[in-house]
This record gives C-alpha cells, structure tokens and sequence, in this order.
C-alpha cells in the first residue's frame, strides 16, 4: 500500500463509550437535517436567538438551586400552620402551596437529589405526625401527601434521566463488537489520497473508501471515527502509527468533511 497515514485496531476501553456515544448522536443529528432539511431550518429559525453562555448558564442554575432551598424552607414555615387552620389562613396557605412548586421547579435541575431527600423526610414526618395524634393533627396529613409525591417524583424523576439512551446502547454494543473481532492485531486502517483502505496489513481483500462516499470524519478527545454510508470506523488516536494527528487532520480536511464533537 502507498505511504499515508496508518493505523492499527485495537480494543477500545469502556470508558471511551461516552464518546462514541456523542459521535452516533452528532451523525444521527446530521442524517436527519440531511433528510429533512425543511423542518430543521424552521427549526433552526424557531432557536435563532444565541445560547447564553455555559459558565453563565451554570452560575443561574446555582442561584436557581439556593433559591429553590429558600423557598422550600419559607413555604413550609407557612404550610405547616396554615393547614391547620385554612380558612382564617388561606392566604397563607395559598402562598405555601405556591412557594413549594416554585422551590421544587427551581431545584429540579441542579438539587433534584436534595429537594427527593427533603420532600420524602418531611412527608414521613407530617404523615406520621397525623397519624400519631390524628384527632389534632389530621391536617397535616394533605401536605405530608404532597411532600411525599414531590419527593417520588424528585428521585423517580432522577433515575430516568440517568438512564442510558440508545445511542449509549449502541454505543456499548460496538465496543463488544470489537472485542470479538478475529486476527484484530493484524488490522490496519490508512488515509491515503485515494481514500480510507481497511486490510489486513496486506494489500490481499483490503478494502477502499472514497472520500466521495464518506458522510464526515468525526473527532472526540480519544477517538476518530470516519462515518462511510451505513459504516462507521472507530479509531483511537493513540493507534496512529505512521504521521501524526495534526497533519492527519489537516489531510482530512482538505478531503471531506470534519467535525470536533465535544462532550455536554
């Protein structure tokens, strides 16, 4: 094979599915706007105004956390008394009830976790209380019922976002792939200028992709995944034996097309 930029295969570590989880999302992302190029500059039209910045992002979603805390903490030094006596303290109670959902929108970005453990602690003690002496207290048993289902709906709430996406799926299941490859320490990739060439380390059944046929080259911290119709080829930088990343991405550039994928 000509000189060009060569790499070797080899198993790719599960930590790296993060990031090929991202690539799989970007290049689902850009088949779709490739499909549907109509709804994506409607909806491009509609998200025309810039993003704030992450680091201001990050500081609102902080005070929106204190805030939310403050509110709890005030809505249920009203709550408590007001459910008591809710007629001569309807106001009040109103306000509580109104404080409470405010503080659990402000803290289910950035608290979810604290404002489950807060809602849940406070339920079992106002539901127990009730119960307890219920011909005084029984009151206390509709806000402990709604502290306790704000703290479900915190933790529960938590749990599905944290689970995996298909593209983790997918993801994951290429990493295992991988590992069952036969002869793997024998695989070669190279960029050269007639395309990407798969082999064997000989020129015997290798395979050459055009750049014509690729769909983009996608790069992550450890990662470069050219993207070929259905195909994608998972590289790891530190595979590359022959040339260096720098002059390889320049190389590519002037080929096809290249994208940075960051992690959230």
């Amino acid at each position: 094979m000509e000189s060009g930029f060569v790499f070797t295969v080899t198993s790719i570590d599960d930590a790296l599915t993060p990031q090929l989880s991202r690539v799989l999302e970007r290049c689902a992302h850009l088949a779709s706007r490739k499909q549907l190029p109509v709804l994506w500059q409607l909806s491009d039209w509609l998200n025309r105004v810039p993003k704030a910045d992450p680091e201001v992002l990050q500081k609102r979603r902080k005070r929106e956390g204190v805030l939310g805390i403050i509110l709890w903490a005030a809505s249920m030094f009203l709550l408590i008394p007001s459910a008591m006596e809710p007629k001569a303290l309807a106001g009040p109670l109103l306000l509580s009830v109104l404080g409470f959902l405010m503080s659990c929108v402000a803290m289910k970005s950035t608290k979810r976790t604290l404002m489950g453990g807060l809602n849940l602690a406070m339920g079992i003690l106002l539901c127990l209380g009730a119960l307890l002496a219920f011909d005084s207290l029984k009151a206390l048993l509709a806000p402990g019922a709604l502290c306790l289902a704000a703290g479900v709906w915190a933790l529960v709430g938590k749990r599905r976002h944290q689970r995996e996406s298909g593209f983790d799926r997918q993801a994951r299941e290429l990493v295992r792939q991988r590992r069952t490859v036969a002869n793997l320490e024998r695989a070669r990739v190279e960029f050269n200028e007639q395309g990407m060439v798969l082999s064997d380390g000989t020129d015997v059944d290798a395979q050459c992709f055009e750049y014509p046929e690729f769909f983009f080259v996608a790069e992550t911290e450890a990662l470069l995944v050219p993207v070929c119709g259905q195909r994608a080829v998972v590289l790891q930088k530190k595979d590359l034996q022959e040339g260096s990343m720098e002059q390889l991405r320049i190389f590519l550039q002037e080929h096809v097309s290249c994208e940075r994928v960051e992690m959230p």
